[in-house]
């Protein structure tokens, strides 16, 4: 009985993806610019600011309700927690407002 014992050159499919892989790199040199599309930057920050925003807020409640179940105080938790949310969601948009426009600044320069 006699094995035959295939060599990386032997399968269609490698020779196939090798063939394609040297084409997309001739390609890729023709047109070293072009990158994918990416979404606006301004769209960017808008859905990041208002997702730590809102994700701030939710934390504090959660905290806040956390609290009152395990002490009892039922209006204090929620109502301290939450205030202490809504004020880190103001300072992480500002925080990530002011970097955004520092990125901005040295991209102008």
């Amino acid at each position: 009985m006699v094995t035959h014992q295939s060599g990386p050159d032997d399968d269609p499919d490698d020779r196939r993806l090798d063939d394609l892989g040297r084409r997309i790199e001739a390609v890729r040199e023709q047109h070293p610019e072009a990158k994918p599309a990416q979404p606006s930057g301004r769209l960017n920050v808008v859905y990041r600011l208002s997702t730590e925003f809102v994700a701030a807020v939710f934390v504090g409640l959660a905290l806040g309700w956390g609290f009152d179940a395990l002490t009892g105080w039922k209006p204090v938790g929620i109502i301290l927690f939450s205030m202490l949310g809504i004020g880190a969601a103001f300072y992480n948009v500002f925080r990530a407002a002011r970097q955004l426009s520092a990125e901005q600044d040295k991209q102008k320069e």
